[in-house]
């Protein structure tokens, strides 16, 4: 169990790794809870674990009292204007930045993360704010009260509704895991995974550098049967994928890991976090982008995957159900480090849908996110960022309706507006339209937003027999707040273990 601290000042915290110290009473949310719980059998299994500290939601009541917001976060109202903004503009009392000056204190020089940790929200959703940040005080204040903020946004507030995750809220700090490359971090892999999926084997997505994998569709990812033709190693793996890209094999895609975005760059080039100092000037921290030293490049090379399924594996079999891990790997004395950085179990059924004859098929998707049979009156075409705005005032006056989208609109490369929860909180069903700029799985947050809300998700798909029936579409299509917006009876049926998503015409 973790040593939970009352709300006073304390003066050490400089426990052995990896011990977790909660600091106050109440709600810590499920991402700290999962780790607490797993945290000691992680390690047993050969994982890196950080030592971390929790502030829990009893630990700002004085930040909610003394700015006028509320007796506590459950008193908060959020209809307040600009409640995001008031809650990044208030002060935490005097004890408190002495409480916080202590976890500061306690990690060195070395920069922090502080992520939330929400009720119902272990995987990790992208609904609320992780803020990396230096290791001082103002620095600290400032991005912490960004992630408090985060839980009153619209779209987390939509969320919380559509998922029934309950209310609560706690923050976790912990250092950045990886390692100094000449005054910026960064590890030196990262990513997401899965231990196994309702469609059988376990993957990994991965990028080089800081974990945007989950924030961006630049991860590359890799399936355990996929490494196996090379034996598990990753180098052999890059190469391979690079030469097909280049001899027009297989289509080209954004990856960072093989170096590919709008043009073939050096694979390895990773997203680091920089010190304000690094660049003269100490206004805001900021990210840059670096290149390895051929020595860490060999290790990535030399990399076996296998080792780390097999290893994914047995932490399935302890907890006796499939897990999805955030994590990150450092090099030490030319060896890799595997840290986990998140964990939750996952709820995957085990299903087989009747694909029948339902009425006309109009699309089949792959790529599927949940399992069910939904009922529509309304497919919806979200084609460019200017329909962003008119389908946030569709989405308010319709439900249970079926979206089209392209895949850049979810992608924070792609365009200026990008497509938030509360942009289509009421669609039941999502279906995502992908170029090449965008080819591979969706989104890691967006997927695990719709999975907790219970919408259904694919890709379409172009190679499907019978092929989009975009003739059809047409000849129910109406104009609706300026877009295109087919009207009549429609049924989708959905199966994560077939992986096929079908929306069927009921003419």
């Amino acid at each position: 169990m973790p040593k939970r601290i009352e709300q006073k000042t304390f003066e050490l915290i400089n426990a052995p790794t990896p011990e977790i110290l909660v600091i106050g009473n109440g709600k810590i949310g499920e991402k700290a809870q999962q780790l607490i719980d797993k945290t000691s059998v992680l390690c047993a299994l050969g994982f890196n674990m950080p030592r971390r500290v929790v502030l829990a939601e009893g630990f700002f009541v004085e930040f909610w009292q003394r700015n006028g917001l509320g007796a506590n976060l459950e008193d908060v109202n959020p209809n307040i204007d600009n409640i995001e903004y008031l809650i990044r503009r208030g002060n935490f009392s005097a004890n408190q930045i002495k409480d916080l000056e202590v976890v500061c204190n306690s990690y060195g020089t070395t920069p922090l993360v502080i992520r939330s940790s929400a009720e119902g929200d272990a995987r990790g959703t992208g609904t609320y704010k992780s803020e990396f940040v230096e290791n001082d005080i103002d620095h600290f204040c400032e991005g912490l009260k960004k992630v408090l903020a985060s839980y009153f946004s619209p779209d987390a507030i939509a969320f919380r509704q559509d998922a029934h995750t309950g209310e609560g809220f706690g923050v976790i700090v912990e250092p950045i895991i990886g390692q100094n490359f000449g005054g910026v971090i960064a590890p030196v892999l990262s990513g997401f995974g899965y231990t196994s999926t309702s469609r059988g084997g376990s993957y990994l997505t991965i990028v080089p550098g800081l974990g945007c994998a989950v924030e961006s569709r630049d991860g590359e990812r890799i399936t355990k049967n996929q490494i196996k033709k090379y034996d598990g190693s990753l180098g052999d793996y890059i190469d391979a994928e690079m030469r097909a890209m280049f001899d027009g094999q297989r289509a080209f895609k954004r990856s960072a890991l093989l170096g590919a975005n709008r043009y073939f760059s050096d694979p390895y080039s990773a997203l680091a976090f920089a010190f304000s100092d690094h660049w003269g000037r100490h206004e805001e921290v900021v990210n840059t982008f670096i290149k390895y030293p051929d020595k860490i490049k060999k290790v990535i090379d030399n990399l076996n995957l296998e080792l780390v399924f097999s290893a994914m594996e047995r932490i399935e079999q302890y907890f006796n159900k499939p897990q999805y891990i955030e994590w990150a790997m450092t090099v030490e004395d030319d060896d890799p480090i595997f840290w986990i950085i998140q964990i939750a179990d996952v709820d995957k059924k085990l299903d087989l849908m009747d694909f029948g004859t339902f009425g006309e098929i109009m699309f089949v998707g792959h790529t599927v996110i949940g399992t069910g049979i939904r009922e529509a009156i309304k497919i919806v075409n979200c084609l460019n960022p200017n329909d962003i705005a008119s389908l946030n005032h569709f989405n308010q006056e319709n439900k249970d309706y079926v979206l089209i989208f392209l895949a850049r609109l979810t992608s924070a490369g792609g365009v200026e507006r990008t497509l938030r929860y509360r942009d289509f909180s009421n669609a039941s069903v999502l279906l995502e339209i992908q170029d090449t700029r965008h080819l591979g799985d969706p989104i890691a947050h967006l997927g695990d937003q719709l999975d907790m809300a219970g919408k259904l998700f694919a890709v379409l798909d172009y190679n499907s027999e019978p092929p989009p029936n975009w003739d059809l579409f047409h000849k129910g299509e109406q104009q609706e707040y300026g877009l295109l917006v087919y009207n009549g009876k429609i049924k989708v049926v959905s199966s994560e273990k077939q992986n096929k998503l079908a929306i069927y015409a009921q003419i």
